[in-house]
C-alpha cells in the first residue's frame, strides 16, 4: 500500500511564504496506489506537491497532499525517421530528465526553465518557460492523468494526446487530476552561442533579437542600464565548445550565483542600506560582470542557473511584445518612486491620475528599494487554454521582480500595485506559479478560454476534489 504520513506534517515551500499542515500526506509508489488515494478521498480535497519551487498557494490543502516522488522514470525511443521521443514521470525533476535524455539519447527538451530542481509536472502545470521559445507545456504531446470517471465517479487513468483536453492539461494548475507521465518530442543535443553586453536602452537590446532569438536580458536598478545575454542555437558544424567554457561556468557560479547574491543579502536584507544597494549596481556590478564574446557551450548548461541557492520570492508579469517598451519605462518610474523619488514623467503621471492610481503610488513613496535585477524573457504564444501566452497573436515578455528581504510586506505592496496597474495599462498577465495578488474578477477578461477550461476540468473532477482556495480565487470555480 502507499506510504502514508497520517500525523500532522508541516509543509513549507522553497520561498518560505507557504506553511500548512495536510491531514494526510501520501507518497504513492505506483499508479494503482494513486487511484486508491483518489477513491479514498473522492468526497474530500486533494492537491499534489512536487519540489515546492512555486510561490503561489497552488499546493495548499488541509486534507490530502500527494507527493509523486517515486514517479521519476525517463524512457526514450527513436522512431524509424530519427525522431526522439521521451516519456517522463510526473515526479521527475527537470535536472534528472535532462541528465537522462543526454545519457540515453544525446537529446534535450525543446524548452527549459531557469531552475532545474522543479518537477516536470509542476513546470507543466504552471507553464514554466525559458526565453525565446514557447513554454515547456506547449511541447507536451501526450499526458497521462489520474482523475475521476464522470459516469461512475471512480478513479481511472485518462490519456490525452489531442483536442481541447490536451490544450487544457498543458497548463491546468492541478485541476484536471494527478499527472502520472508526459510525452515529448525531443531535440538532439545542441549548443548555444552566448555573448553578454551592456546596453543603455531597451531599444538597443531588442535590436539584437533577430540575430539572438534566445536572449534574455536584465534591467539593473538604480543605474537603469540593461545587460543582455545574447543567445542563439548553433548548427552541429559550429557547435565546438569554447575552451574556456568550464572556466566561465566556475566564474558564473562563484561570482553571480554566489557572490552577487551574498551582496544582495548583505546590503538589502541584513544591513538594510539603500545607499549600499545603489552602490552595488552603480559601482560593483560592472566590476563583477565578465562579458564574454561568443562563448559556446551545451544548451542545458547555458540556459539554466543555480537560482535556488538563496530563498527568495518572485512575481512575474507578462506583457505583449508590442507594449514591452512602455511597460519597461513604467516599471522604472514606479520603482524610482518606491525608492524615494517624488515625481514621475508628466505623461505617466497624467495616465495614472486618470485611472485613479497616482495618489496610491505616491502614498508608497520611499517604502521599498528594489535590490535585484529585473529579468525580461520573451515567450512565444502557447497552444494552451490558460497559460500566460495562451491563444496570443504575438509573443509576450515575462518581467520578473524578486525580493530577498524579509519580512516582505513592502514588496507585497509593490507587487500588488504593479499587478493591478499593469493589467489595464499593458494587458498584463501574471505567472500562475508565482506570487499572485489578483483574483478572478481582475484577470478574467485576459483569459477568454477560462469558461471552457473550467468545463473541461469538471468532466474529470465533477465534485471539485482538485480545487483548493487558490484555484477557486483565481480561476473562478
Amino acid at each position: 500500500m502507499e506510504d502514508v504520513i497520517s500525523s500532522p506534517t508541516t509543509v513549507t515551500n522553497f520561498g518560505g511564504n507557504l506553511t500548512f499542515q495536510p491531514k494526510y500526506h501520501y507518497v504513492p509508489r505506483d499508479e494503482a496506489e494513486v487511484l486508491a488515494i483518489l477513491n479514498r478521498h473522492a468526497a474530500g480535497k486533494i492537491r499534489v506537491v512536487g519540489a515546492r519551487h512555486a510561490w503561489s498557494e497552488a499546493i495548499v490543502t488541509d486534507d490530502a497532499l500527494v507527493d509523486m516522488f517515486h514517479f521519476q522514470h525517463v524512457h526514450t525511443e527513436r522512431t524509424a525517421d530519427g525522431e526522439i521521443w521521451a516519456t517522463i514521470g510526473g515526479g521527475c525533476t527537470l535536472h534528472r530528465a535532462l541528465d537522462e535524455l543526454a545519457r540515453q539519447a544525446n537529446a534535450t527538451l525543446p524548452a527549459l526553465g531557469l531552475i532545474t530542481e522543479q518537477t516536470i509536472a509542476g513546470a507543466i502545470s504552471t507553464a514554466t518557460h525559458g526565453s525565446g521559445r514557447h513554454s515547456i507545456a506547449h511541447y507536451m504531446a501526450e499526458i497521462r492523468v489520474a482523475a475521476y470517471d464522470p459516469q461512475t465517479g471512480q478513479a481511472r487513468i485518462f490519456v490525452w494526446n489531442e483536442g481541447p483536453q490536451l490544450r487544457a492539461a498543458r497548463c491546468a494548475l492541478g485541476c484536471m487530476g494527478i499527472i502520472l507521465s508526459m510525452k515529448f518530442r525531443c531535440l538532439p543535443q545542441y549548443s548555444i552561442e552566448e555573448s553578454i553586453r551592456r546596453h543603455d536602452t531597451i531599444d538597443e537590446v531588442l535590436a539584437q533579437e533577430a540575430d539572438h532569438p534566445l536572449q534574455q536580458f536584465y534591467l539593473a536598478p538604480h543605474v537603469w542600464k540593461y545587460y543582455a545575454q545574447e543567445r542563439k542555437a548553433l548548427p552541429p558544424e559550429q557547435s565546438r565548445r569554447s575552451w574556456y567554457a568550464w572556466i566561465y561556468r566556475v566564474y558564473w557560479f562563484l561570482m553571480v550565483d554566489i557572490s552577487m547574491h551574498v551582496l544582495v543579502k548583505l546590503f538589502a536584507a541584513w544591513l538594510r542600506s539603500r545607499w549600499l544597494v545603489h552602490l552595488q549596481y552603480r559601482r560593483l556590478l560592472p566590476l563583477l560582470m565578465w562579458k564574454p564574446r561568443k562563448l559556446v557551450d551545451r544548451s542545458d548548461r547555458i540556459l539554466v542557473m543555480e537560482h535556488e541557492l538563496f530563498r527568495h520570492l518572485e512575481i512575474e508579469i507578462f506583457v505583449p511584445a508590442r507594449l514591452v517598451r512602455p511597460a519597461a519605462h513604467f516599471v522604472q518610474q514606479v520603482l524610482t518612486v518606491f525608492d524615494g523619488a517624488d515625481a514621475i514623467d508628466d505623461a505617466q503621471a497624467d495616465e495614472l491620475e486618470r485611472r485613479g492610481l497616482l495618489g496610491r503610488l505616491m502614498s508608497m513613496r520611499g517604502s521599498f528599494t528594489l535590490h535585484y535585477p529585473i529579468t525580461f524573457r520573451r515567450v512565444l504564444p502557447d497552444d494552451t487554454l490558460i497559460s500566460m501566452t495562451a491563444d496570443a497573436s504575438e509573443s509576450y515578455y515575462a518581467i520578473s521582480f524578486i525580493t530577498y528581504v524579509e519580512p516582505r510586506d513592502a514588496f507585497f505592496q509593490l507587487a500588488k500595485f504593479l499587478a493591478e496597474s499593469m493589467g489595464p495599462l499593458f494587458a498584463a498577465r501574471l505567472h500562475w506559479g508565482k506570487h499572485f495578488p489578483l483574483d478572478h474578477a481582475q484577470i478574467k477578461d485576459a483569459y477568454p478560454n477560462l469558461p471552457e477550461f473550467r468545463e473541461i476540468c469538471r468532466q474529470t473532477d465533477p465534485r471539485g476534489v482538485f480545487c483548493n482556495e487558490y484555484v477557486k480565487r483565481v480561476l473562478g470555480f
